[in-house]
């Protein structure tokens, strides 16, 4: 397979550079960059806050696991009164049994701290964290289809003015062309029905013109939206300034790179890492867990002895062992449900392998594609402005035909969309190929 053009995003602002330069339209510098419309909608966007809020979740739900290790301090306090019965023989007295009423009043600290789970704790530790860098491959992805998104947003403002501009530069040499007419008309020469046909056509070029600004108005506001920006901001974007990126060589071995490291591929295989994990630990539950558990208060009768620490004091310290020996199959059934999750994944793995190949393939065939439409929409662009010039210097010397301009200004019109499209179809999948083998646009996004 061939290169790339080397330079991927540094191509891609030459592109519209180019729009401009090839239509005799003008660029502007000083505005705002595509690299920087990208780093601001990774950082403002609120599909990137979302991601970063996913992120921030694992993070917490793994050092909830984490908190598994550490001790647990609780506090407590108690007031009521109590029943409990006396047996007088206990103490050698021969009595019938009897009840022991009183009012009872406790408070203190409580510390329980794992000793051993038998591995538990440590599995829950690692399927958390494996948990975590799932999520930030998948955001990974989840960033360059941003990127590219940005990038879709930056050149369809782009794409929106050089429009207008076309229709602008079209209607005024419309209008010059009605003007020479009507003056000729004036002194005798030309038919009123021409004047007419003219005036008519430079008429329905308006409506166009109206869309085309409200589609302006409606790219910006989008771009400023996916930026973090008020939508009613003005925006200037900046069609000079370049930006950098590497060369991409799509041969075999690159591709099976990119199917080894694409991020979402990634995600998949340490999802099915962390749900073998759930169902080990699963099964791991019948395994006994030991823990310390220390208590220090006070036990008190009356009120006035809460703060006899002397005589009313109560302590306790042990070690204490747990073990789930039975528990109607719970957790062998729970482990059965991970692992048919695992197989399911690892089906759910080779399909998006196969998906992801195709559309490296598919995005290689488009940006070959998508170059050949430019050469031939640029040389469609050319013939037809010659054409024009053609019978504008033919119709000004009374040679030419009206018909034939109008089709020959129609026919440029046409051609110079052609030629936008066309130059923002290469850009656009190139890009698209850059996404597929798992790049970034950004390089300092770069992992």
């Amino acid at each position: 397979m061939p290169y790339l053009p080397r330079n991927a995003l540094q191509c891609l602002d030459r592109f519209v550079f180019a729009i401009f330069l090839a239509l005799g339209l003008s660029a502007h510098a000083g505005g705002l960059t595509l690299t920087e419309a990208i780093k601001l909608t990774l950082q403002n966007s609120e599909e990137a806050r979302l991601l970063n809020e996913k992120e921030v979740r694992l993070q917490a739900v793994r050092s909830e696991v984490l908190s598994g290790a550490l001790p647990h301090l609780q506090g407590y306090a108690n007031a009521g009164r109590a029943s409990s019965p006396f047996d007088p023989s206990a103490m050698g007295i021969s009595a019938p049994m009897g009840k022991f009423t009183q009012s009872r009043y406790s408070y203190g600290v409580e510390l329980s701290q794992p000793i051993y789970a038998f591995g538990r704790l440590g599995l829950a530790v690692r399927t958390a964290s494996t948990q975590v860098e799932s999520q930030n491959e998948a955001n990974r992805r989840s960033r360059q289809e941003l990127e590219l998104q940005a990038l879709d947003a930056f050149y369809g403002l782009v794409m929106a003015q050089s429009r207008l501009l076309v229709l602008e530069a079209s209607g005024k040499r419309q209008k010059e062309t009605v003007a020479f007419m009507e003056s000729n008309f004036k002194m005798g020469a030309g038919m009123r029905s021409s004047v007419l046909l003219a005036t008519a056509s430079l008429k329905a070029v308006e409506p166009e013109r109206i869309r085309a600004a409200r589609n302006v108005e409606a790219a910006r506001m989008a771009l400023n939206r996916l930026l973090g920006r008020p939508i009613e901001d003005s925006l200037e974007l900046d069609t000079i300034t370049t930006a950098m990126g590497s060369p991409l060589v799509t041969s075999e071995t690159a591709v099976e790179t990119a199917l080894k490291q694409r991020a979402d591929l990634s995600a998949l295989r340490l999802q099915k890492e962390a749900l073998q994990g759930f169902a080990k630990g699963a099964r791991m539950q019948y395994r006994p867990s030991l823990g310390f558990q220390g208590k220090l208060g006070i036990l008190a009768f009356d009120p006035d002895q809460l703060g006899d620490f002397k005589n009313n004091k109560e302590w306790q310290v042990g070690v204490g062992l747990q073990w789930n020996l039975f528990d109607g199959f719970s957790s062998s059934s729970r482990a059965r449900q991970y692992d048919s999750d695992v197989r399911s994944l690892e089906l759910v793995e080779r399909q998006a392998s196969a998906f992801a190949r195709i559309e490296i393939e598919s995005a290689q065939r488009e940006a070959e594609a998508a170059d050949t439409a430019y050469q031939a929409a640029r040389q469609a662009r050319d013939a037809a402005f010659e054409a024009l010039e053609l019978l504008s210097d033919d119709f000004r010397a009374g040679k030419g035909q009206i018909t034939d301009l109008l089709s020959a200004e129609e026919g440029l019109r046409n051609a110079e969309f052609g030629a936008l499209a066309s130059r923002y179809q290469m850009a656009r999948s190139q890009a698209a190929l850059r996404v597929a083998l798992g790049f970034n646009l950004h390089e300092e996004n770069a992992k």
